[in-house]
């Protein structure tokens, strides 16, 4: 009896996280309104405020439970492997439509403090972590030496993919994620061990 609601109350949900994501990936961020949301999802407005105070989070939320897992760091024999396809994915996923929603959102944050800081927070900081808990295992593995900055290396790695994302600078291809990796390597590599 307690439950007839529920399977509604979730629907919706879904509908709305897809709505904000397909209307934001498609006429950006500024253009898309709370309203149309609701509309395109099929809910009224107020079921959507019930569960997002805002745009910005319905965004962010659409962001992380549909589209947040296809750039996780992948299970691989190190770390150093791990890190290194993981930065294949992130490419990929620039390539693809999504990094037009990234590209829309990053715009968007410089004059909505609201999305600055739902962006930064939800998705930008929980990723720097990963990368830093990634860094600091191969660390431990022996194959990057200890003495660097951690936050200094994960934004040469990555801030280079967000600066061509962002500015067109170049493309976002497999020969562009070699060379940043093996740059990475040669900078931060830990010397083997002589073994006698």
């Amino acid at each position: 009896m307690g439950t007839t609601g529920r399977p509604r109350s979730q629907a919706a949900h879904a509908a709305i996280l897809k709505a904000a994501l397909r209307l934001v990936a498609k006429r950006g961020f500024r253009a898309v309104s709370v309203n149309e949301i609701a509309a395109e999802a099929g809910v009224g407005k107020m079921t959507l405020y019930r569960h997002w105070p805002n745009k910005a989070t319905v965004v962010m939320d659409a962001l992380l439970e549909l589209i947040g897992a296809e750039t996780a760091f992948p299970e691989a024999d190190s770390a150093l492997e791990s890190l290194r396809r993981q930065l294949y994915l992130q490419a990929a996923f620039f390539r693809s439509s999504r990094g037009n929603l990234i590209r829309s959102l990053v715009s968007e944050a410089q004059s909505d403090p609201e999305l600055a800081t739902a962006f930064r927070d939800r998705w930008l900081n929980p990723r720097r972590e990963g990368v830093r808990q990634n860094i600091q295992a191969a660390i431990s593995e022996g194959s990057l030496r200890a003495d660097f900055n951690i936050d200094t290396a994960i934004d040469q790695l990555y801030g280079s993919l967000y600066y061509r994302l962002l500015l067109g600078s170049g493309a976002i291809d497999e020969q562009f994620i070699e060379d940043t990796y093996q740059q990475f390597l040669t900078g931060h590599k830990a010397r083997q061990s002589v073994r006698r």
